[in-house]
């Protein structure tokens, strides 16, 4: 991993440096994990959209999926992080690096990666979900000094019906799973019948109706973007979506749920 390079790719994509910063050690995070464990996890979410699908919205979660029935301690994974994280954060002058462990059930754990007090990102291990075969993708990683790994990871079809049913499942709307399903429909991202009847048996078994995916859809307004949009996207991305009032995230999701409304 060549630093200087990886930091100017994000912020040529608008990220800051402080959150170019955070992106390069979450690329260390994976490749740590994927090298001591290749054949533990898939990654999915916002992050694989950052890091390996060219997103320009931040997200501070990497989040894994255990793949299989034995799955590494979070101890030993914990241990993975803190050799390779620890001596990268001094390169990239982020000083000693703080973890916190939390496990919130038998099913997922989280690890938060801090520096003077501060959360930079949070590492999440989860069985909840699964990856399909086909649409998981392998990408090559190497660092200097780390060796290297290959780092198993969702599809953007995948990662579109993952976006699709946390949208609708979420207790509470999140303008980030609107956008990330307007970005991902951008960049040609689809739902193959397999797919789409992974979603249709999300919305039967949850007993969404047609009035409750409006509902969602339409509480995607300007003040719920402002609130969870402005701090995340760069600052041109956020001003086009808000001169448009947002319009196209709401078209996006009315694509994308055409069938059930």
């Amino acid at each position: 991993m060549n630093i200087a390079k990886r930091l100017a790719i994000y912020e040529d994509r608008g990220f800051s440096r402080e959150r170019a910063e955070i992106n390069v050690l979450m690329e260390a995070a994976a490749l740590a994990i994927f090298r001591d464990f290749p054949d533990a996890f898939v990654l999915f979410g916002g992050a694989t959209l950052v890091l390996y699908h060219d997103s320009v919205r931040h997200s501070a979660d990497l989040d894994l999926l255990w793949r299989g029935s034995e799955a590494p301690s979070r101890e030993d994974v914990g241990a993975c992080l803190k050799r390779d994280l620890s001596p990268l954060a001094e390169v990239l002058g982020m000083g000693s690096l703080e973890w916190e462990f939390q496990n919130l059930a038998d099913r997922e754990t989280r690890i938060y990666v801090n520096s003077t007090g501060r959360q930079l990102f949070r590492v999440d291990l989860t069985r909840l979900g699964s990856a399909i075969g086909s649409e998981v993708e392998s990408h090559s990683m190497d660092s200097a000094g780390a060796g290297s790994a290959v780092i198993k990871c969702a599809t953007k079809d995948l990662l579109l019906l993952q976006k699709a049913e946390a949208f609708l499942l979420r207790r509470s709307v999140k303008a980030r799973d609107a956008y990330d399903v307007h970005w991902l429909g951008e960049r040609g991202a689809k739902l193959n019948p397999n797919l789409r009847g992974h979603l249709e048996d999300s919305i039967r078994m949850n007993e969404i109706d047609c009035e409750a995916i409006a509902t969602r859809i339409n509480k995607v307004d300007r003040k719920l973007c402002f609130l969870e949009l402005k701090a995340i996207l760069p600052a041109d991305v956020y001003t086009a979506l808000e001169d448009s009032d947002f319009e196209p995230l709401r078209e996006s999701l009315k694509e994308l749920y055409e069938e059930w409304l």
